[in-house]
């Protein structure tokens, strides 16, 4: 059903407005001399009840007093299309879900700021007394609450919320950098807060406010020092920001409508996720980022990729100190988590120094919340109840609409198709870590980092597993897939005998003649991870050059078999080392690596020889690997030992 006059739009599969008796809901056409434009005018006492459809204005919203009231339910939200912020006194009122449990964080951003009269067309920050505590949430008929009360006790109840863990991030770099703002202290549009849950069965959180619209800024600046360096956190700032809006937000838009965004934020979002374990201590914390990266941003059809958060436990600093169980929810099926709901908030980071972030109303959509791992909507991440109650099983037919220009129809039933490697590491059997091969072909460079379509993890695990590209450690690499294709894994190990075991958890879309190989550069094996794991227990440190990930057993194994004619030998009588290249074959480089991986020798081929010499006496004596590469991308692997007494 479509209803449409010159002053509001109203668009959804059910409309009720609501008024008391002999009051009227007016809405002005107001005249310029260049034309028109369209506002949605409430006036005193008079209120506007929308539910399960998208409220349309075009320009902005007077909500005139106090008791000028607009009231969403179920999946109504709201969308603007001018960039002109609203005015005046009045609240909207729209309900979201928290997590029911008192030790675990919600990250929020809020999508109404602190209604003030008289003030005209501007977004206002956002305090504790937005959030209101319905008086039967069951009811959604039911539009009456009250401004929920807080308590400075660690522990909120079923009528008070916590305020000691109200906490802002912004410009952040490390533990230190979180502010405590409590329910008084303000944040600003667009700034994200963290709120523990509430014991509370019905943890329905009703924003009563102000709706933000329009272009919102938040600040993601690094500036040029680390502030706390045994955080983990290398030299880049974070801000705990989210969608500001009363509608869903397409994330992969927040970098295609965005120059601004594209240029000084790293292109991935993160968001956090909770194991539930009852303290409030930090060091009992079990949690992680999950990772979003957009893809290709000239596809619109291409969702992106989502990685799963990891566990982990953090010490004093707010570093990672391992030793945990389990992951999180797997979004990845959910239009790989591409649609944030109404409040989530996420965390973002600056490319390099940074700047400001931009959101815009091109960037919002309105799409039903479908918080579930396999569903087809915008998600807010939780621990408890959705925030609509399922009557039946059946599957809601999906409705996206906005006038963003994004094809939403053609998006949901035929969107781009990304097959997906998912390989997960199980480290001292313990926890996984999941890293993506996501087989794009639009990928620029498979041997190189690309912006968009791969990502990093946000900071490292005290014990790690990660795709290596152009010196990165990434939680999703893009290639597109050839056989030939090699791509170095890493692994990080906190102790001596550090059980790494490495499969692959689950094939999304990838053809079954794919093959899928850890190759191990110090025992020159090749493990089948796709039907099977491989294992290896290694000493603490970083292990960077030894494994790869492989499509085909032995590059050997081709036509033309590149390097028959190559012979590596090790001169232990004078400390020498030599490759001999009898056809001249075009080489790129000759490296050396020391069982650990640690590369200690390096040189890059120029022009072809038939000879390579090099001392080892600086080596210690060992087992080391000789690993030549060439033109065609193929590689040769030759073990050697050294001995210089």
């Amino acid at each position: 059903m479509k209803h449409k006059n010159k002053n509001l739009s109203l668009t959804g599969r059910e409309l009720k407005s609501t008024f008391k008796p002999l009051v009227w809901l007016v809405v002005f056409l107001l005249f310029k001399s260049n034309g028109f434009s369209q506002d949605l005018f409430v006036g005193n006492d008079t209120y506007l009840y929308a539910k399960d459809v998208v409220v349309t204005v075009t320009n902005d919203i007077r909500l005139d007093t106090p008791t000028s009231n607009l009231y969403f339910r179920g999946d109504a939200q709201l969308y603007q299309v001018a960039d002109i912020k609203n005015s005046d006194a009045g609240k909207l009122s729209i309900y979201q879900n928290q997590t029911t449990n008192i030790y675990e964080y919600n990250y929020w951003c809020s999508p109404v700021g602190v209604s003030v009269e008289g003030t005209a067309k501007a977004n206002v920050p956002f305090n504790g007394s937005n959030i209101h505590d319905p008086v039967d949430d069951a009811d959604i008929s039911n539009v009456n609450s009250t401004a929920y009360l807080y308590t400075s006790a660690y522990n909120g109840t079923a009528t008070a919320l916590s305020n000691y863990w109200m906490y802002t991030l912004r410009d952040g770099e490390g533990y230190n950098s979180w502010n405590q703002i409590l329910n008084t202290g303000n944040a600003g549009t667009g700034y994200g807060y963290t709120l523990k849950g509430s014991p509370n069965t019905n943890n329905v959180l009703d924003f009563r406010g102000r709706p933000n619209n329009g272009t919102i800024e938040v600040s993601c600046s690094f500036d040029g020092v680390d502030n706390q360096p045994n955080s983990g956190t290398p030299n880049y700032a974070e801000t705990l920001t989210g969608n500001p809006y009363p509608s869903a937000l397409d994330l992969k838009l927040f970098f295609v409508n965005s120059p601004n965004n594209q240029a000084d934020l790293m292109p991935q979002i993160f968001f956090w996720e909770q194991k539930q374990n009852n303290s409030h201590y930090l060091v009992d914390y079990e949690g992680g980022y999950g990772t979003y990266a957009p893809g290709n941003l000239g596809d619109l059809l291409d969702n992106g990729t989502y990685t799963n958060a990891t566990f982990e436990n953090y010490n004093s600093d707010g570093g990672t100190i391992g030793d945990t169980s389990g992951n999180t929810t797997d979004f990845s099926a959910n239009n790989s988590r591409r649609f944030a709901a109404v409040g989530q908030g996420f965390v973002i980071m600056s490319n390099v120094n940074g700047g400001n972030a931009f959101f815009e109303n091109s960037m919002r959509v309105y799409l039903a919340e479908d918080s579930t791992p396999g569903g087809d909507g915008s998600i807010f991440a939780r621990n408890g109840n959705s925030k609509t109650s399922k009557t039946n099983n059946s599957k809601k037919a999906v409705i996206a609409m906005s006038q963003n220009g994004v094809d939403y129809d053609a998006l949901f039933k035929n969107p781009t198709i990304v097959p997906e490697i998912r390989l997960h590491t199980r480290i001292d059997n313990t926890f996984y870590k999941e890293n993506v091969i996501a087989f794009r072909e639009s990928t620029p460079n498979n041997d190189t980092y690309n912006r968009f379509y791969d990502a990093t993890s946000i900071n490292e695990l005290s014990s790690d597993a990660y795709l290596i590209s152009s010196d990165k450690k990434l939680a999703i690499k893009s290639i597109n897939y050839s056989e030939a294709t090699r791509l170095p894994i890493g692994f990080k190990a906190s102790k001596n005998s550090t059980l790494f075991s490495i499969k692959i958890h689950k094939l999304n879309n990838v053809p079954n003649d794919v093959n899928v190989f850890l190759f191990d550069n110090l025992n020159n094996t090749y493990t089948d991870v796709k039907n099977g794991a491989f294992e290896v227990t290694l000493d603490k440190g970083t292990h960077n050059n030894r494994f790869e990930i492989t499509f085909a057993k032995n590059t050997l194994d081709v036509a033309d078999n590149t390097f028959t004619d190559f012979n590596v030998f090790q001169n232990n009588n004078i400390s020498q080392l030599k490759l001999l290249n009898p056809n001249s074959l075009s080489i790129t480089s000759i490296k050396v690596f020391d069982v650990s991986g640690k590369q200690v020798l390096v040189d890059l081929i120029n022009s072809a020889k038939n000879e390579y010499k090099y001392s080892t006496k600086s080596l210690s004596d060992g087992v080391y690997i000789v690993k030549i590469e060439s033109l065609n991308k193929q590689v040769f692997s030759k073990k050697v030992v050294i001995s210089n007494k």
